[in-house]
């Protein structure tokens, strides 16, 4: 088993990923700020050895002598919608970068890990694969590429074999709220309508818990250095998704569809072909999709008392 330092364990995608690679017998560190919300790992928290990323970046030494052999960088500032054209936020996903890869590079780290987006590749519709061209209309997109190329040419020069996932739609417990899945049931626990566009949009939606898997046989097998597309095969729009919710829940709440617009450039097919990893490592969409909504349905249910 491998020794594994992973960056944003107490944000969504982050914590799935160590809770997968612990139970994996993986040897986990982990950063956090004394402030943040370790809601997300508790079930794994006593599990973590965990540095506490302090001002003086004291906690840059302290990973180092962890000697990670693997680096994972699922931290991200400024993911929300509102957030993702800031470009002074996003640029300082850089400067975090720029730490992490020297962390890399110090400890003698074989293997690392990036988690990219489906937003590098800006407005599309279909199932696109990693030769789409890229065309980001956010902030967020083009930081996102920007990190990309420094983690290859960084890691290609220290000899250093690295993996950037650009994921695709995911749903899971401990999903931000702001989100349309947990908004949707927050929205039916306290209210009795909500307004939405016509929801003819197809999305695939991947279980977040499957993506610690995926990160698992980058960890444990042998593979090119790359992009790889991460995105499920499950297709359905998100009128059917948002019904089916609805009426798991309480069917006397009332969705009105299109009362909102679609936002300008809306993609209406959202889907990665992930051909190339399945190729490479092997498959890693597992969970049944109706059984894994299920269980985030619950979970969400419980949370907001819908």
């Amino acid at each position: 088993m491998s020794k594994i330092f992973i960056t944003g364990v107490t944000g969504f995608l982050g914590s799935k990923i160590a809770g997968y690679l612990i139970g994996e017998g993986h040897e986990v560190c982990a950063i956090y700020r004394e402030k943040s919300s370790r809601e997300r790992s508790l079930l794994f928290i006593d599990k973590v050895n965990w540095i506490v990323q302090d001002e003086k970046n004291e906690w840059i030494e302290h990973i180092i002598e962890t000697r990670p052999e693997v680096i994972i960088h699922a931290a991200w500032l400024g993911v929300s919608h509102i957030e993702r054209n800031s470009w002074d936020q996003q640029f300082l996903n850089i400067n975090f970068l720029q730490q992490i890869l020297s962390i890399a590079q110090k400890a003698g780290s074989s293997k690392f890990i990036g988690l990219g987006s489906q937003a590098e590749y800006g407005v599309y519709n279909g199932c696109i694969d990693e030769n789409y061209p890229l065309n980001p209309v956010e902030a967020y997109g083009h930081v996102k590429i920007i990190c990309s190329e420094m983690i290859k040419q960084f890691c290609l020069y220290h000899k250093i074999d690295s993996y950037w996932l650009r994921l695709f739609s995911f749903f899971g417990e401990g999903e931000s709220e702001d989100w349309l899945i947990p908004s949707l049931i927050k929205k039916i626990a306290l209210s009795d309508n909500m307004d939405l566009t016509l929801g003819e949009q197809r999305y695939s939606y991947l279980y977040a818990n499957d993506l610690g898997l995926a990160v698992n046989k980058i960890i444990v097998n042998e593979g090119n250095s790359g992009i790889y597309n991460i995105s499920g095969r499950v297709l359905i729009t998100l009128k059917n998704l948002i019904e089916s919710i609805r009426d798991s829940i309480n069917s006397e709440f009332t969705l009105n569809f299109g009362k909102l617009p679609y936002r300008p450039n809306q993609s209406m097919h959202m889907q990665g072909n992930s051909a190339k990893f399945i190729d490479t490592f092997g498959e890693f969409e597992v969970s049944d999709f109706d059984d894994a909504m299920s269980k985030t349905v619950r979970h969400f249910k419980e949370k907001f008392k819908a």
